[in-house]
């Protein structure tokens, strides 16, 4: 069978392997689509997962497909359905450095296999191009359920790439109305809008501050007698640490700050500012129990998700995939299909 494989520094091979055969627990998935995520790029941009092993790593983790084989002792599937697939339950490190586990492939071993924690079935109503996008957006969820979103919530979302995108369809299902969405790309902003933001900073523009109080209006704060931008919730999906600066000097009194980015330089945060105003900083990875709620969410025909995806590749065209998904002002969620 076909498996991408990273060798090193933009080193990406579409190698030929054997196909994998189940353990009395473990199923094989025939893999359908694939999505490339963010965390894809950096791993190619370093030429490694964690620490340099000198081994070819097999990349994806964001995957639907339909059960190919099973093992004796799995009882809860059934060959011919389809699936979506959790990358982290149990024994699977898929497309995370597991040496011989990638989704960037046509057959994938899901070790451990059980229905609702690692394997979990696409209800009939649901297509594979709406559930391929279940892990991205289960990074999303999973924030707003740590946040307490509600729907009266004000969110700002800084950042329209993916999980940005991710975030606004979340927040619609939960019934927010009021979502102005930050970036520099004014392409992602539109795809924002498609999606049900009600607004849109471009920063390469206008200042933050005054997008944000035209969308959201001021408020006073209780002990700083200072106009606050009237917004209850900011989502950091850019991880760009001079925004959170300006998020802590126009923040009200009782704003969230829930970081989805990935910040992998320190940073000092004016701690008066989130004494003063008591604001809450939450941060979030992954999604441990996620992925049920978004497929249910997913089902909602009414609930426009289709401006998450870009483009669309066959595996054969890995390398113009990849190139298109590290062109931000191109491209949102690029997929691999092996359909």
């Amino acid at each position: 069978m076909k498996q991408l494989r990273m060798y090193g520094v933009n080193e990406l091979r579409l190698d030929e392997v054997p196909v994998p055969a189940p353990g009395p627990d473990d199923i094989v998935v025939k893999i359908i689509a694939a999505g490339i995520c963010g965390s894809d790029l950096g791993f190619l941009r370093d030429g490694y997962i964690g620490r340099p092993s000198g081994e070819p790593v097999p990349l994806g983790h964001e995957l639907v497909g339909v059960i190919h084989a099973l093992g004796e002792n799995v009882a809860s599937l059934e060959v011919g359905q389809r699936v979506v697939i959790h990358p982290m339950k149990g024994r699977n490190r898929i497309g995370t450095g597991d040496p011989a586990h990638g989704g960037f492939a046509e057959y994938l071993l899901v070790r451990d296999a059980r229905s609702g924690e690692s394997v979990f079935p696409i209800q009939d109503n649901l297509s594979l191009e709406r559930a391929v996008l279940t892990e991205p957006i289960a990074v999303s969820m999973h924030g707003l359920n740590k946040a307490d979103v509600q729907a009266s919530d004000r969110v700002v979302i800084l950042g329209a790439g993916p999980i940005g995108l991710g975030a606004i369809a979340a927040l619609k299902h939960r019934g927010v109305k009021e979502i102005v969405v930050v970036d520099v790309i004014e392409e992602r902003l539109e795809r924002a809008l498609q999606l049900g933001a009600s607004a849109t900073v471009n920063t390469g523009r206008q200042a933050l501050r005054d997008g944000l109080e035209a969308s959201f209006g001021t408020v006073k704060s209780k002990v700083m007698r200072q106009p606050s931008v009237n917004a209850s919730l900011y989502i950091d999906c850019a991880g760009h640490a001079p925004l959170l600066d300006e998020i802590f000097s126009m923040a009200c009194d009782g704003a969230r700050l829930l970081i989805l980015a990935t910040h992998k330089k320190p940073m000092s945060i004016d701690l008066a500012q989130l004494i003063i105003k008591e604001i809450s900083v939450i941060g979030s990875l992954s999604y441990p129990t996620e992925f049920a709620e978004v497929l249910d969410m997913l089902g909602n025909q009414n609930l426009v998700i289709e401006p998450m995806i870009s483009h669309s590749y066959p595996l054969d065209d890995y390398e113009a995939a990849f190139q298109t998904a590290q062109a931000p002002h191109l491209s949102a969620k690029v997929i691999l299909r092996l359909d």
